[in-house]
């Protein structure tokens, strides 16, 4: 598979999303876990705020990443000629392992400032 900067754009936007998505899972299976009540919020342990903390974190993160960095990659990459929508499994995870070897890089691309 061709690497153009379009891809690579696209899956470095999208490994970054998908990080702070299993961030974000973690955090809700551990708040789950804890089972914390209405009542508790305003005595929350040390450890308790700090998963709060997390989640709310990772939250913000990923809706900002999400609109700053992945649509504009699907929106460059779509552009380009390539369906983001119709990539198996295998080419999003060569596109992340080249993403990965290749960030920061200068792609020369108009969308090269996604990565």
């Amino acid at each position: 598979m061709k690497q153009t900067p379009e891809r690579l754009a696209l899956a470095h936007a999208y490994s970054t999303c998908l990080g702070h998505a299993e961030a974000l899972q973690e955090a809700l299976v551990d708040l789950h876990q804890r089972d914390l009540h209405e009542l508790e919020w305003n005595k929350l342990a040390k450890e308790d705020r700090r998963l709060l903390d997390q989640f709310a974190y990772r939250y913000t993160r990923i809706q900002d990443d999400m609109g700053t960095r992945l649509m504009p990659a699907i929106l460059c990459a779509s552009s380009a000629g390539l369906n983001p929508m119709r990539l198996s499994p295998e080419q999003i995870a060569q596109l992340r392992q080249n993403a990965a070897e290749n960030l920061g890089q200068e792609t020369g691309s108009p969308c090269g400032h996604i990565l």
